[in-house]
Formats: structure tokens, sequence, C-alpha cells
């Protein structure tokens, strides 16, 4: 037997409350605080813990529901707008949206990375980034692509990937102390070399 709705009013008001303790998870969590504790979010959202619970099915679904709205919050920073520009300014394009991102989201990351083996929501969120990343690559780079074979194509997806991925930017960063603008760059450098250079036939080498 289904719930009675609510009226419009409480609706509203129980939405405003979901949607509060949802950012607050997403803040909590950028902030290093993986996971945080429903005292944590209650505090941060202004959300009773006890609405906590009748909102959620329990801290899993509150924290997955927090890394929907982070790839909802970056969908922008995957949107490629440049596909036939030429490939000088799409190198360009492609370092600056992902330094940008890592400046942003890197904390996020970071955290995730860590807790990626105990924590099943960062593992299912972090592999769709990832995932998210190589579509990018492959659709900003298809030109460059279709002119090799699949084997190929698949290794300087990869590649790039490994190249502009936000472990790069945090070895770069943290152990090389090189700036966002010394690490641009040196990417685009490295990504004018492997896109400007045919990658040899990888026939007869193992997949």
């Amino acid at each position: 037997m289904s719930k009675p709705a609510l009226p419009d009013g409480r609706n509203a008001r129980r939405e405003r409350g979901r949607a509060a303790v949802i950012e607050a998870v997403f803040a909590l969590v950028q902030e290093g605080k993986m996971p945080p504790s429903v005292e944590d979010v209650a505090e941060r959202s202004g959300v009773s813990v006890s609405s906590i619970f009748r909102n959620f099915e329990g801290i899993a679904d509150m924290q997955r529901q927090a890394l929907e709205h982070s790839h909802r919050q970056w969908a922008s920073d995957f949107e490629v707008n440049d596909a036939d520009a030429a490939q000088t300014a799409r190198i360009k394009s492609h370092v600056k949206t992902r330094i940008e991102f890592f400046e942003r989201a890197g904390g996020l990351m970071r955290v995730g990375r860590s807790r990626a083996l105990d924590h099943e929501p960062m593992v299912e969120g972090l592999a769709r980034l990832r995932a998210r990343f190589a579509d990018q690559t492959r659709e900003r780079f298809a030109v460059e692509l279709r002119a090799l074979t699949p084997a190929a194509a698949a290794d300087l997806v990869a590649i790039v990937d490994t190249v502009t991925s936000p472990e790069a930017f945090e070895l770069m960063s943290a152990a090389h102390a090189r700036t966002p603008k010394q690490i641009s760059r040196a990417w685009v450098s490295t990504l004018s070399e492997l896109l400007e250079k045919p990658s040899p036939d990888p026939q007869g080498a193992p997949s």
C-alpha cells in the first residue's frame, strides 16, 4: 500500500531538506571528511538527524545521491564543443578544462582514491568519472583517432588520459612544485608531440 501524498508545502520543504543534505555531503567530502558523519551533515545542512533518516534509505543512499549531484554539477566540464577545431586549439582546450576541473574537484577525487578499497559509492563514482574522461578524449580527438588502427587508437586514448590525469596533476603539483600554468605548458607540449606524430602500427605487438 503506497504512502499518502504529502501536501504541496510539506513536499517542497522535504525536497529543500534533501537538497540541503546532498549539498552538505558534497561539500564535506570535498573538504576531506569521508565518509562524513550524520551529525556533521546535520550541522552543515541545518536538517535534523531524524529528518535525514526519514528522507534517505541510510548513509549509503545519502552518499550515492551526493555523488550523483557531483556528476550533475560537473556535467558541463565534459562537453566537447570544439571537435572540428584545429588540433592546436583542441589540445589547449583539453588541457585547460582538465586543469580547471582538477583545481575544483581534486580534493574530492583524492579522497575518493584513498577510500576506493572500502567505500563502494566512491568506487562507482570514480569509475564513472574516469569513463567520462575517456569519452571526452575520444570525442575531442576523433579526427586523429579515426586515422589509426583500433589498437593504436585505444593506446592513444589511454596515453592522453594518463598524461592529463588527476594523479599526474597531483604528482606534478606536489612532488615537483609545478604551478598550474607550468603544468599546462608541459601538457600542451606533450600532447602536441603525441598527436602530431603518427603512432607505430601495433600489429604483432601484445594487445
